[in-house]
Order: C-alpha cells, then structure tokens, then sequence
C-alpha cells in the first residue's frame, strides 16, 4: 500500500498551515482515479480545506469517528458554537457514511449509513494462556483513572487487608505510564499479597514478554465513565488474541464483541473486581474455557482478511 506523507514541521503557525491546506495537492493528483475515498478523522477543523475539496472533485466521503465529544461545554460560547459548526459541516459533507468506534457514536452523528470497526487481529496465532502459579494479571497503556488505573489501586489494597490462601497465587504486572504510575510503583515498593511488578514504559519486544507471560489482561475503563460509551477498549482485542482471559469493565461494545468470552465487571468497585479475580484463580478450568472462547469471538470478527473486506465493502460496495 502506497503511503504519502504531506510536509510537516516543529515551527508554530507554519506548522498549523501546512495541515490545512498541503494534503489538497496529493488529494488532486489522485483525483483521476476511477474509485476514491476520502476518510476524515474526528472532524478535525485541520482537515476542512480538505473536505471542501474533496466534495468538488468527486471523491466518495467518510467520517472516521473514534472518539465522542466528552466534555461538556457553555452552549453559548463561541469555542461550543463554532464546534457545533464544524459538525454541522462535517455531517453534510460526508455523505457516504462514518466509520464508529463503537455503536453508541452512531448517536454522536446524523451520517447514515454507518460501519463499528473494532480494530485487527495479527497474524500470529497464540495458544490459550494456561492458569500458572502465580496466576499474572496485566494492566496495560495509559495508566489513569479514566482506563481503571485507580480501581486497580484500590483492589490491590483491598486484597492486601485479607488473609487468604489464594492470594499467594496471583500476582499483577504493569506496563505503561500515565498519571496513576507512581501510585502503581509505590504498592509495587510495598511488602504484600499479591505481589505487584510496575515496568513502566517497555520496548515491543519486551510487552510481548510480559504480555506472553500473563494469563488475565485487564480492560478497567470505568462504567458510566467519559469513555465508557464513546470509544472501544482496544486492548480487549489484543489481549483476547493473545489468549489471555479477558476482565473488562461491561461498556462500550466489549460484550456485542466478546459475547461470553470474558468476565464483566458491572461497576467500578474495588470489591466486585476482588471477587471476579478469586474466581479466576480458584476455577482455573473454566476461566480456560472463557479464554478459549473470547479468542474465537476475535477472531471471527476481527481477522484481518475479515475486518478488511468488511471496511472495502463498506466504503467501496466490494472487495478488489
């Protein structure tokens, strides 16, 4: 695949010009081909000398919407109007339909028809993690309270209050950096049961060790969170394929995907997580079966020739 890269530079302003408008020169010189799309992400007003062009020049238009708007605003300030404005212009003149990151951003958009991609498998094939002693846990990416950094805290503290037997087989491991890290490495500098490990930021090489060494992969954004309903955990996807059991906070469309491969937690308490957690321990047969089952459920929709052709068609009516 041809990849083109527009000019870019550090300097401030020239940097903000090169955006609007140096992306137009490649858009023309592709123009005469006889099947063209353009993907516009997160109705960007960077992208609207883009758009404006594209919508002259007889390229099929698409949303690409990864990410609601969260916070909220005075409706009658200017920064809200003139947001309401670029969605305004954006849904007009993108009439061929918008790529979601999960179904609920269909409610964030009047574009119709609509497409949920959720991300793509590798093409690596992964065994089912089996349940070693200890059990490891992985918590990974941003580390924050907005993707249940802060939930993890405070159920390591919880399990480090009880006394019992089937917390010397269970372990949590850390990778990534964000906010909640430091509160992260301070019970990973703490005497206690279970026994926490904070990396920090890794190299790819060293998260696929960590990664191939864990058997459960935690996906904590909080429900009823800002995230919850605007975005979709992609790391569900990965660690599933990975052949980790999957713990997920029941949000966004992780349940449409996962179906009954994984475990949901309903809420963002310290103590339901504790629960799920035991139970992963001590019903090691079954939480094999759900992992081996959520990887499938993965798979099926997310295989790369699958996820490809799904999108092809969706934008094109085929695949080539």
């Amino acid at each position: 695949m041809p990849v083109v890269y527009a000019p870019f530079s550090h300097v401030r302003f020239f940097s903000q010009f090169l955006s609007l408008f140096f992306l137009i020169g490649a858009l023309l010189r592709l123009s005469s081909r006889p099947k063209k799309a353009v993907i516009f992400y997160n109705r960007m007003s960077a992208y609207l000398p883009l758009l404006f062009t594209a919508s002259i020049t007889g390229y099929k238009r698409f949303l690409d919407l990864e990410d609601g708007e969260v916070a909220g605003q005075n409706s009658g300030s200017l920064k809200a109007l003139l947001g309401h404005s670029i969605t305004w212009i954006y849904d007009r003149l993108c009439p061929d339909g918008a790529l979601l990151a999960c179904s609920a951003l269909a409610n964030m958009t009047s574009i119709r028809p609509v497409h949920c991609y959720y991300g793509a498998t590798s093409t690596k094939v992964f065994d089912v993690k089996p349940n070693t002693a200890p059990l490891s846990v992985l918590m990974a990416g941003t580390l924050n309270t907005d993707t249940g950094a802060d939930l993890l805290a405070a159920t390591i503290r919880l399990l480090r209050q009880k006394s019992c037997n089937w917390l010397h087989n269970l372990q949590f491991e850390v990778t990534g950096k964000g906010e909640s890290l430091n509160t992260l490495q301070a019970l990973a500098n703490e005497d206690g049961i279970p026994k926490v490990i904070v990396y920090g930021r890794t190299t790819d090489a060293q998260y696929a060790e960590v990664l191939n060494r864990c058997t459960v992969g935690l996906a904590l954004k909080p429900a009823g969170g800002p995230l919850a309903d605007t975005t979709f955990p992609s790391k569900v996807i990965e660690f599933a394929e990975a052949g980790l059991l999957v713990v997920s906070t029941d949000i966004s469309d992780v349940r449409a995907v996962m179906g009954s491969g994984a475990l949901y937690l309903t809420s963002s308490a310290p103590q339901e997580l504790a629960s799920l957690l035991q139970r992963v321990v001590e019903e090691p047969e079954e939480i094999l079966a759900c992992a081996r089952q959520g990887q499938q459920a993965v798979i099926a929709q997310c295989a790369p020739n699958l996820a490809g052709q799904a999108v092809c068609g969706f934008i094109f009516g085929e695949w080539p």
